[in-house]
């Protein structure tokens, strides 16, 4: 039997999956899956780090690097980080 995927591990391959995606949706399910992660999270704090090792999981793939992908997706954890950081 498959062990369930933890909220961390799903939203960094609906993150990977969108990054290959040449549609003009690929932002928006990026937003959806890190909306789904962070609800998944009671705790900002818990937030964060999530956020963080979604990022550091998709970084360690090679793709986030200097394209405009990678920059959507470090900006958009880093604003997302900074609002739970005011909050916890």
């Amino acid at each position: 039997m498959l062990a369930a995927m933890t909220p961390v591990s799903q939203c960094l391959r609906k993150v990977d999956h969108a990054s290959t995606a040449a549609d003009s949706a690929a932002g928006q399910r990026v937003l959806d899956a890190l909306n789904e992660l962070e609800s998944a999270y009671r705790r900002p704090s818990e937030r964060i780090v999530a956020l963080e090792a979604v990022l550091h999981g998709f970084d360690r793939s090679g793709r986030v690097g200097d394209t405009p992908f990678g920059r959507f997706l470090r900006v958009t954890v880093e604003r997302r980080q900074s609002k739970w950081s005011r909050r916890a």
